[in-house]
């Protein structure tokens, strides 16, 4: 059973943080909020988890670099004993003999990294992963879902945390800031006292490369506030750029660009529920308020999805997803969640609910512009309704697939004359260019041509013994033949051309220069 936050409506400042926008559009009303989790122990907590070291002993994890194997990862009871990374292997089992060892695999640990950042989709659409051992999560106007800052940091640190992953986590207002009191204190941090907690944070929380990190501690340098404090221009010019951007990246003052793990949808809706949901009733009830919510950030865009995503989270950590390709821009809830009504009921037998579902989002991955049609009140009704004709193959394709839905169509061949077929219904290219002709010759008439350069379109051609002189040409579309049944057989050039009295030919050049090509009319335009 879930409660009134999973179908309550949304208030309407919350539009366009968490429902119906993208999070990283900012407003006045969402402030910019980052959320890092850092999992400072990821390669020997994955090898607890499956029982290939023991949990209770000092771990350690080696790989060979140069000529020697020196130590990657330790736990926790091995940084007890006096170990850490970087450490000889040979020096480390000399220190503590009694250490467990086991060869690095980052391979593997970059995809369970990933797998985690896939289970962090349930909290925002935008997860970047920080190698090798951290996410950034874009939570901007998402604490309302949670009950503020606090609540949303400790149920996400909750989900590792039960898989047996220590994490820790900050939000903060930049991802620089986020990332630096995930590793060195924690907890929120509002952007009114940014400053004076990031000033207390050592050198390497502004994520330095190598050689940064090491001038500036050879200049004697510890803290960001010492660095915060120095004149910029003598400090830049002695230290570098790359320790003032990352700074200024900490403090709000530069951008920085993440890639999240996916792209972020340009709008979607997400609902959070106080409990679990099993039934396919429940499930409908959500996906119609997030129908709802997704058409108010359509709307603001004048815009319709033309790629539906809806996503259910488990309480088991997987993400059960179902797909939707509309044929025309559509924002109408109901009619949205008709069609996801029909592929809920078909794969609903394939969700292995056992646990239940504890979240769900509507994604907007592709949309296009909307246009108000110009009704003419002098006009005859007309006897065709192409809004009709998209939902009905858009209720066909969602109940039988996609592939079920196909009509009579120009298709691209080897052979032109082979060009009538059925595909699948899609809707007719945005620029209307007639790019086939209507009358296509069962077999391509010779022409003589004459042309400005060798492998440019033709300037005159002659046909049935009249001559006719080319005013535009557009070209060439090389169509080469199938070379399984025609191998050596020359390519053809394409070219559309209009001569002087308007009448528009389909011509095409077999062969090139240098091998004696020889040019013929194909088809004829309206």
């Amino acid at each position: 059973m879930f409660v009134s936050p999973a179908i309550a409506p949304v208030p309407p400042e919350r539009v366009g943080a968490c429902n119906g926008q993208p999070m990283s559009l900012r407003s006045e009303k969402s402030p910019a909020r980052w959320m890092a989790l850092y999992f400072p122990f990821l390669p020997t907590d994955r090898l607890k988890r499956l029982g290939a070291a023991p949990g209770d002993a000092p771990l350690a994890l080696y790989a060979k670099t140069g000529n020697a194997f020196t130590l990657t990862a330790v736990n926790e009871r091995a940084i007890a004993k006096g170990l850490h990374p970087g450490m000889a292997l040979a020096d480390s089992q000399a220190i503590f003999p009694g250490l467990v060892v086991r060869e690095a695999e980052p391979e593997k640990d970059a995809q369970l990294l990933d797998r985690i950042a896939a289970w962090a989709d349930r909290f925002t659409p935008f997860v970047a992963v920080d190698q090798p051992s951290g996410l950034f999560l874009d939570v901007t106007g998402c604490a309302h879902l949670f009950g503020g800052d606090e609540a949303m940091l400790e149920a996400v640190k909750a989900g590792p945390a039960a898989q047996g992953f220590l994490v820790e986590a900050a939000i903060a207002p930049t991802p620089g800031a986020a990332f630096a009191f995930a590793r060195y204190g924690g907890g929120v941090v509002d952007e009114e006292n940014l400053n004076a907690a990031f000033a207390k944070a050592p050198i390497d929380a502004l994520r330095l490369n190598a050689a940064s990190a090491a001038l500036l501690k050879r200049l004697g340098l510890k803290t960001v506030g010492q660095v915060m404090n120095a004149p910029r221009a003598p400090f830049a010019a002695r230290a570098g750029e790359h320790a003032m951007r990352r700074l200024d990246q900490a403090l709000g003052r530069a951008r920085e660009a993440l890639i999240p793990r996916r792209p972020a949808p340009p709008v979607y809706a997400i609902r959070r529920l106080m409990e679990p949901v099993i039934a396919i009733e429940a499930l409908m009830t959500v996906t119609e308020a997030l129908c709802a919510d997704l058409a108010l950030g359509l709307e603001k865009r004048a815009a319709g999805a033309r790629l539906l995503r809806l996503a259910f989270y488990g309480v088991d950590g997987r993400a059960r997803e179902i797909i939707l390709g509309l044929s025309r821009p559509e924002r109408t809830p109901k009619v949205l969640l008709r069609l996801l009504k029909e592929r809920i009921d078909k794969a609903a037998g394939n969700f292995n609910a056992a646990f239940g579902f504890e979240a769900a989002r509507l994604d907007a991955v592709e949309i296009a512009p909307i246009e108000a049609p110009i009704s003419d009140l002098a006009a005859a009704p007309a006897t065709r309704d192409p809004e009709a004709e998209a939902r009905l193959i858009d209720m066909i394709a969602a109940r039988l697939g996609a592939r079920a839905v196909s009509k009579i169509s120009v298709r691209d061949t080897h052979a032109p004359q082979q060009r009538d077929g059925a595909e699948i219904a899609a809707p007719p290219p945005h620029d209307g260019v007639m790019r086939r002709p209507v009358t296509l010759f069962p077999q391509a008439q010779p022409i003589e041509v004459m042309a400005s350069v060798p492998d440019g379109p033709p300037l005159r051609f002659r046909w049935r013994r009249i001559l006719r002189c080319i005013v535009r040409a557009e070209g060439p579309e090389r169509i080469a033949p199938d070379w399984l049944k025609s191998p050596g057989a020359p390519a053809r050039d394409y070219y559309r051309i209009e001569d002087d009295r308007a009448r528009r030919y389909w011509v095409y050049r077999e062969g090139l220069y240098g091998e004696g090509p020889r040019w013929f009319i194909h088809g004829l335009f309206p």
